[in-house]
């Protein structure tokens, strides 16, 4: 393994990632790490399959009656799943899928895409076009405690980098194409948004994805295009760039025993022939360690 040191931040990190197991799917996403169980979970959009990954790579695949678009903690210890048409809870040790609510059922083009729950169990999630032609038909929405669904903002293509700060006081969210990653500050007693800033716009070519929290706030965020997991701070500053072994990553996730365990997905999803016989690991779920903790794990409460 070798050790690299990246140049504007100064640090030395283990640059390897490892392919943990590799199902072939076809938009790896959302993986959470389950602590409780000792394995990840994550999904594969286009295949429609909930996969669970242990730290030796056995994996296994729940199919599913919808694309799904994240999967996250409930409170009770289940999972809640966003499906193309709503909230889902999942029973791990039965397989067993509920319905929670709708959510854009009556749009049939639109699916849910990227969420995480926030420090007081409230479920911030996004919705997409889902026909390939771009349109800004999706929306992001906050699910309350109270069972309550939320528009916080229509208008969107494709809502990522949802991720909820580690001390309650907002989320962080980019629409894809406008490059641009936002920091919205939110009322912690009512999760109503006070102030958004832009915290960076990447470079042309470069499409921000998944993003997840580290135990000292700085984000982790997975870029399409140029295959890298960065590390920046709210204000910012990028702190760390690990090249991927893929060019589609697309989500990071902190946690193993120790908390130090980088897990990302990726896409297999389109690369031409040439790029898949060039990238073994893609479709696969990648880990390595690093120089960070996780965040806090937040999740859905009343549920």
């Amino acid at each position: 393994m070798t050790l690299k040191v990246c140049p504007r931040a100064g640090l030395t990190f283990n640059m390897a990632f490892e392919l943990l197991t590799n199902p072939m799917a076809i938009t790896g996403e959302s993986p959470l790490w389950d602590p409780a169980r000792d394995c990840v979970w994550w999904i594969d959009i286009q295949a429609q399959r909930l996969l669970r990954t242990t730290l030796d790579g056995t994996t296994a695949a729940t199919p599913l009656p919808w694309q799904p678009g994240f999967v996250t903690h409930a409170e009770s210890g289940r999972l809640v799943v966003g499906l193309e048409n709503g909230l889902y809870l999942f029973e791990p040790e039965t397989r067993k899928l509920e319905r929670i609510c709708e959510v854009e059922a009556d749009r049939v083009t639109v699916r849910l895409n990227d969420g995480k729950p926030d420090a007081a169990g409230r479920l911030w999630f996004g919705s997409m076009d889902m026909t390939g032609q771009g349109c800004a038909t999706g929306r992001l929405y906050r699910r309350d405690r109270d069972g309550s669904i939320q528009i916080v903002q229509e208008n969107i293509v494709v809502p990522n980098a949802i991720a909820p700060s580690p001390d309650g006081c907002g989320v962080t969210f980019v629409d894809t194409p406008s490059r641009k990653l936002e920091y919205l500050a939110s009322d912690k007693a009512t999760g109503e948004l006070v102030t958004r800033r832009t915290i960076t716009e990447f470079g042309t070519g470069e499409h921000p994805d998944g993003a997840c929290f580290d135990c000292h706030g700085n984000l982790w965020i997975a870029l399409i295009g140029e295959g890298d997991i960065r590390q920046i701070s709210l204000n910012g500053d990028e702190l760390q760039r690990i090249p991927a072994p893929v060019t589609r990553p697309t989500m990071p996730c902190l946690g193993g025993f120790d908390g130090n365990h980088l897990f990302v997905t990726n896409q297999r999803r389109f690369l031409s022939h040439t790029q898949l016989s060039a990238q073994p690991f893609a479709g696969g779920l990648m880990a390595m360690q690093v120089a960070a903790q996780a965040g806090p794990l937040f999740k859905v409460a009343g549920l």
